[in-house]
């Protein structure tokens, strides 16, 4: 159980005030009676020594019977016990006990101190008296070899009773000054107190959602000045609250509003935030912390969601009857995941209801052309000049179609089947010998020269070598197709973990407005020109389509009148 913390501060306060008062008893009573023994002594050896002048006489010259009734005397004017002892221990004179027959006081201690010559001192038990005595013996020097002894002593019991009334007194001094105490820090944790469980009272208050509670305090010390912080700290939160609480409604509104399934994954895959749509994808009723593989059973989104730890990442998943682009961001603070699947089902049925028709169109279209081409190369044996002029025109026409056909087919066959390649090692040297042998008659038509920069040291890689001569084959195609003059280079070299493939001429150039969509299907740079030497706009994105196959990478540099550089980066193990 909690104790308050009035109970706290004032148990504390009585605890050092009962300390305090019992430190007071304790030390009084171990010092007072001591040094009131100590005062009686030296007030009993100064009487004595001031008693000497007056005694001495008699006890040289052994008047006793004087020194008697001087001794009664004095001893009932001082209310002293004054007794003369001789160096024998005989007793000459008591003033309390005159008359009597004393023993021998020669042993006792502060006798044989003083017949030793220095002042003794004892506390002991009076047998004569019956009862406890203090007393002071002091020689008395004579003229003979003798030395008396001159004893005062005083009753402890009258100390005893004056220590009894002094304690008395510090005990009602002291209970009185306890019981002021109390007073005083019972007011004190009051004081203490109060303020404090009005701010412990207002910050349940604020606990609770109360963001109006105020402390109200007229204090000008630190507990005024946290009632102050605590306003401005409570008024602060109030104005944050709302505007996290207007900002959460907007972002529940917005999430609500996506149709895409939207899911805010914790550093342990368990779903912080969602929308209705992730929950309309899941059998589960309720997703609230549910781990994400709970919800969504999927390889393929369980592994991408994984891969997701620094970067962001996004691929394609299926998902049942429906495929989705999946994408999973981490935040920046690394505590979550943004999980985001977008429906491109339609997406892919029309994707693929394209490809299917420019397959079928491409296949349907093959064996009209090739028969067009063949019955006009027929006619054309068999025509005047005129008629030729035309055939020709047609047959140029048919050709540029049916190199559109098969280009259209190469492409739908690599995105149908982008796993289907042949890996093997490839001589890249001898592959790209073995394509320029195919274009050196061409060149030689435009005088141009075809080289081939051979590198130190053999240069090998694993790849489909049919796609790589493919797509050698319509870079060195167009690069003598677009060059008037001068050479074409073809280099290839082996680095750490890839391969390199450039080839270069001294062509027309393309402007580098156009460098950005070179390799768009059917996109060229100059339309006349492309269809004048048969281009088809389907090369370059058959090769850029080979190299992302291999996992490489192609650039392109280029200005106009200056030539091109088609740069072709290819992983030296790129295909497993």
């Amino acid at each position: 159980m909690k104790k308050p913390i009035f109970i706290k501060i004032f148990l504390g306060y009585l605890l050092v005030t009962l300390a305090l008062a019992g430190l007071i008893l304790v030390i009084s009573s171990r010092t007072i009676r001591p040094h009131y023994l100590e005062t009686s002594s030296n007030s009993l050896q100064k009487l004595g020594t001031a008693l000497l002048p007056t005694l001495a006489p008699l006890i040289e010259q052994e008047r006793h019977q004087e020194l008697k009734s001087l001794v009664s005397r004095l001893g009932a004017r001082l209310q002293t016990r004054l007794t003369i002892i001789d160096s024998a221990g005989a007793v000459l004179g008591d003033s309390w006990q005159n008359g009597t027959a004393f023993e021998s006081h020669g042993n006792r201690p502060e006798v044989m101190s003083a017949l030793e010559g220095k002042p003794g001192q004892s506390i002991r038990y009076s047998t004569t008296l019956k009862q406890d005595m203090l007393y002071v013996a002091l020689p008395v020097e004579t003229s003979g070899t003798n030395r008396v002894v001159v004893r005062l002593s005083v009753p402890l019991q009258d100390i005893d009773h004056l220590l009894d009334r002094l304690r008395q007194t510090i005990f009602e001094s002291t209970s009185i000054f306890l019981l002021f105490s109390l007073v005083v820090a019972l007011v004190f944790s009051l004081l203490l107190s109060t303020p404090i469980r009005k701010i412990n009272s207002a910050s349940k208050k604020v606990a609770a959602g109360d963001f109006k509670a105020r402390v109200s305090l007229h204090n000008n010390d630190e507990i005024g000045q946290l009632a102050e912080s605590f306003n401005d700290m409570t008024e602060k939160l109030g104005k944050t609250f709302t505007e996290l609480s207007q900002r959460k409604e907007e972002l529940e509104g917005i999430i609500s509003s996506i149709s895409e399934i939207l899911l805010v994954l914790d550093q342990e895959g368990r779903i912080r935030l969602f929308n209705e749509s992730a929950v309309k994808v899941s059998a589960l009723e309720n997703i609230q912390g549910r781990f994400y593989w709970e919800v969504i059973r999927s390889s393929d989104f369980s592994h991408l969601v994984s891969q997701a730890k620094t970067t962001p990442v996004s691929r394609d998943i299926q998902l049942g009857e429906k495929t989705y682009l999946c994408s999973a961001t981490p935040v920046h603070s690394g505590t979550a995941k943004i999980v985001l699947l977008h429906d491109i089902t339609e997406r892919k049925q029309i994707e693929k209801i394209k490809k299917d028709l420019v397959v079928n169109v491409s296949h349907e279209l093959r064996t009209p052309l090739t028969a067009i081409k063949g019955f006009t190369e027929t006619l054309l044996d068999e025509s005047d000049e005129k008629t030729r002029e035309y055939l020709d025109i047609i047959l140029k026409h048919t050709d540029r179609l049916i190199n559109i056909v098969n280009d259209l087919l190469d492409l739908s066959e690599l995105g149908e089947r982008p796993d289907d390649l042949m890996a093997e090692d490839v001589d890249v040297v001898s592959l790209i010998r073995k394509v320029v042998v195919l274009f050196e008659q061409k060149a030689r038509g435009k005088n141009l020269v075809l080289a081939v920069d051979e590198p130190p040291e053999p240069v090998f890689i694993h790849a489909d070598q049919f796609r790589l001569e493919q797509a050698l084959s319509n870079l060195i195609d167009n690069a003598v197709k677009y060059t008037e003059q001068g050479t074409i280079t073809i280099s290839a070299e082996k680095k750490e973990d890839s391969v390199t493939i450039k080839v270069h001429d001294t062509g027309i150039g393309i402007p580098r407005e156009h460098l950005p969509r070179i390799f768009e299907r059917f996109y060229v740079v100059d339309k006349s020109r492309s269809r004048m030497l048969g281009g088809t706009g389907l090369g370059l994105a058959i090769v850029k389509h080979i190299v992302m196959l291999h996992h490489g990478e192609i650039t392109v540099s280029s200005a106009p009148q200056t030539g091109t550089t088609f740069t072709v980066t290819l992983p030296a193990n790129p295909l497993p």
